[in-house]
């Protein structure tokens, strides 16, 4: 329950909480109906927050949760409001700053949206007025600023629960796609090898050559990891996993064609150029994670 976390609280460490757990302080109720159970060093602050917190939960107030919780006690967020979480994904032009989102696919109460950069994007917006919890991968650090940046807006209009740090703190660490295939999630077999630089390819296809099966193939390969988030979510949370099976019927249709063919090379000068762009990144910042580059601009600007 969402009641056990304690490690937001002034004055909580794992050791304190282990000690307030053996003094049959479980949850914030207990420490409301039972203060004489609480050191009376920490009974004010803890009391004082445990009040705060069951008020937040009567309200509902997700917000209050994802803002305050540790990030050892999120997956509890998961656990208490799951059933009101939409998941959501972006593709851009690259990992510069200025580079623009092209698509942005969102899994909100069992129905699949896409949203394409020149069509239709801006709709987005609408959608995050109906969401109670918006969940991503690695959101905070990339997808949310560049959601804010695009559409000229100051904060989400909903909470935002970050996957990637939840996965962290069980255990779970590395990208999206090595931590779903750990659990036995796969991509359907047209996407397996698909990655952020081919998204970018099929991109500059779309918009060139106003490829449909590019446009496609971009549209599922990001939709493909919206709905891997579910079941990454259930897991987080203890909750038995979703049928993926039943996920991908949701996914715009397979593209015919082989999709390295659409970045206009063979296939084994996409595998080489693809090698050679992984190389120089890790020979550079090593893990060529979007944080390291966006970090190691800012120090040299």
């Amino acid at each position: 329950m969402i009641s056990t976390a304690w490690m937001h609280m002034k004055g909580l460490g794992p050791a304190r909480v282990l000690m307030l757990q053996q003094l049959g302080v479980r949850s914030w109720q207990e420490a409301v109906d039972y203060p004489e159970r609480v050191p009376d060093s920490l009974r004010f602050q803890i009391l004082q927050e445990c009040h705060a917190c069951l008020d937040a939960r009567k309200l509902k107030d997700i917000s209050f949760f994802t803002e305050r919780l540790h990030p050892a006690d999120r997956h509890l967020i998961l656990l208490e409001y799951g059933d009101k979480a939409s998941y959501f994904d972006i593709e851009t032009t690259g990992l510069e700053y200025d580079d623009r989102i092209t698509v942005i696919a969102c899994w909100h109460q069992g129905q699949l949206h896409t949203f394409v950069e020149g069509e239709n994007l801006d709709d987005f917006l609408d959608l995050l007025d109906e969401i109670e919890l918006l969940v991503s991968f690695n959101g905070s650090t990339f997808d949310v600023p560049r959601v804010l940046d695009t559409f000229h807006i100051p904060e989400l209009p909903c909470p935002h629960l970050d996957l990637r740090w939840a996965c962290h703190h069980r255990g779970l660490t590395g990208g999206l796609k090595h931590i779903t295939g750990k659990l036995g999630l796969h991509r359907p077999s047209d996407l397996h090898d698909a990655d952020g630089a081919l998204a970018v390819e099929l991109w500059q296809q779309w918009e060139q050559t106003s490829s449909e099966e590019a446009r496609q193939l971009l549209l599922r390969y990001c939709a493909a990891d919206v709905l891997l988030l579910q079941p990454l979510a259930e897991h987080i949370a203890d909750k038995p996993m979703s049928d993926l099976n039943q996920l991908w019927q949701h996914l715009p249709a397979a593209v015919e064609q082989d999709y390295l063919s659409l970045s206009g090379s063979a296939p084994d000068s996409v595998s080489s150029s693809s090698d050679v762009r992984k190389q120089v990144l890790s020979a550079m910042f090593g893990p060529a994670s979007p944080l390291k580059l966006r970090t190691r601009r800012r120090r040299s600007g």
